[in-house]
């Protein structure tokens, strides 16, 4: 990784949140500023958070096959990579770059000027980078990262760095627990300041926390030192509802405040719903219907594009629109219920260009209690969660998340339509009836679009098995250097680490052309 000054340039990109202008006195040296008002460092941290998550979905998504390529061989499609290039990158940049000295200045301001909900803010952040980076990278650098006098810097084990999480989010939790205990706030009218997640919201970023944690003891389900009911007790402390998910506000005003799945990026009419997910909300998978019923799922016209014929289409990696030569039968242009798919006067979901950076929600974090007590053997449990995390989700898209609120009051769905969904074949009646991939299959519709690396991540951590995700099909072809292998990572930024730090990656074996089909840790047993 190379040794770069983080903080002017991060601080200098548009911040998706902020309308108004901070600056920051540069006077003496512009490449050092020796004191930075946290409130001014936070946006552009959340920005780049966002950025992260949003940048990588575009592979991740092909991956998980949520989307695919219009045309055929796509190489992610294929599950490979393109090499000498930073695609699959952003999270490594993210965690060194946006957040790197950025997170450390603030904190120094913070714990300079004793505000310390900023603090807990802070370790927040890094534990959100650390998951994060490890689950789609495997190896980071954690001992050495920020270390000004290294050029190149040694990697750390995954379960060092999904240890680092928990150890972080602890002190995420004891600083924010000190600020309320301090001056007796819930909102913290300096953090207030600079948070566009949250909005000085003490008691929403602990919940964040907890969420995280949930999320780190999920991920080790595989392992004999997995805790169901940890991710229970986490969960329980973290989002109570939407009111609570973490996204970052979009102010839409141009391109560089605007959504990433808006329309003025315009990054979504690249890609093609994939086959997996139209049969996910169609009927075929979830209640077992032998044809396509486009009524079966409220979402499936807020979240899909029809062909113009009125059906709805996917893609199958690594094919491409078999149809796209045919007008009539061409697999809809990915946007949601926009002007281009059915004429409607806006984008809806979270197509709009004010539409928030989502980052977790609460349905996701119900599905991790459904999940861990299913595999715990608590089946009532189980599925009280489930719904939880069903009626979440159908919520969410009801009432997607814009500009400055955390939700939103659209009701595109009706009530009658929640209740009718709710008590028919797509969704289970009885605990008796809920099977695991009842579960990971309507988790999968929840983080549509947003939510690519965590569906990924569940992928992974069972092995792609269509027992489990029941639509899903392995590409028939296979990018050459996987070896047959199915990818379980992304490489390290290519501009950071294969240009400056080499000798590192040759010690995790991540030179070698298959090294994106390594299994990481995480997913092991």
């Amino acid at each position: 990784m190379k040794k770069i000054i983080y903080t002017i340039t991060a601080l200098f990109s548009l911040s998706l949140a902020s309308s108004c202008k901070k600056y920051i006195d540069i006077n003496n040296n512009p490449n050092a500023p020796t004191a930075v008002d946290a409130s001014t460092l936070l946006p552009p941290i959340l920005a780049g958070m966002a950025r992260g998550n949003w940048y990588d979905s575009r592979y991740i998504g092909q991956y998980a096959q949520i989307w695919g390529a219009p045309t055929a061989n796509n190489v992610w499609d294929q599950e490979g990579y393109v090499p000498g290039s930073d695609s699959g990158g952003e999270m490594w940049r993210t965690v060194y770059f946006s957040l790197g000295q950025n997170v450390n200045l603030m904190e120094q301001d913070a714990i300079a000027k004793n505000k310390y909900d900023y603090i807990g803010v802070c370790w927040a952040l890094r534990a959100w980078g650390w998951q994060n980076g490890s689950d789609e990278y495997d190896y980071m650098v954690v001992k050495e990262a920020y270390d000004p006098t290294k050029l190149t810097f040694k990697y750390d084990a995954p379960e060092y760095v999904y240890a680092e999480v928990v150890k972080d989010c602890q002190k995420a939790l004891d600083y924010l627990n000190l600020a309320v205990k301090t001056d007796g706030l819930t909102v913290g009218p300096e953090l207030a300041k600079g948070d566009y997640m949250y909005y000085g919201d003490r008691a929403k970023w602990k919940k964040f926390v907890y969420a995280i944690l949930a999320q780190n003891m999920l991920h080790i389900s595989n392992k004999a030192t997995f805790k169901p009911d940890m991710v229970k007790k986490y969960a329980d402390s973290s989002f109570v509802s939407n009111a609570d998910n973490a996204s970052v506000q979009c102010t839409g005003s141009q391109s560089g405040d605007a959504n990433f799945w808006g329309p003025t990026r315009a990054n979504l009419p690249s890609f093609r719903q994939s086959d997996f997910m139209v049969k996910l909300l169609d009927g075929r998978i979830l209640a077992g219907a032998a044809t396509q019923d486009i009524t079966a799922d409220p979402r499936l016209p807020l979240l899909l594009a029809a062909s113009k014929d009125g059906a709805y289409r996917g893609v199958v990696a690594p094919l491409g629109d078999p149809s796209s030569a045919d007008a009539n039968l061409a697999v809809g242009v990915m946007a949601g219920a926009t002007t281009a798919n059915s004429g409607t006067a806006a984008a809806k979901y979270i197509f709009n260009d004010n539409s928030r950076g989502v980052l977790m929600t609460y349905s996701e974090v119900q599905f991790f209690v459904a999940e861990a007590l299913f595999k715990k053997g608590d089946p009532d449990g189980a599925y009280t969660a489930y719904k939880n995390g069903v009626l979440g989700a159908l919520d969410f898209v009801s009432n997607p998340p814009l500009a400055s609120s955390l939700t939103g009051t659209q009701m595109y769905i009706s009530q009658a339509a929640i209740d009718a969904y709710m008590t028919g074949p797509s969704v289970r009646q009885t605990a008796a009836q809920l099977q695991l991939s009842d579960i990971l299959q309507q988790k999968f519709i929840s983080l549509f679009v947003w939510g690519a690396p965590e569906a990924w991540s569940d992928m992974r951590r069972y092995d792609y098995s269509t027992q489990y995700f029941q639509g899903y099909v392995k590409p028939t072809t296979i990018y050459a250097d996987n070896a047959g292998k199915q990818v379980y990572l992304l490489r390290p930024r290519y501009n950071s680490e294969y240009i400056w730090n080499v000798p590192a990656l040759k010690l995790i074996g991540a030179l070698e052309p298959d090294y994106h089909t390594k299994k990481p840790w995480f997913v092991l047993p």
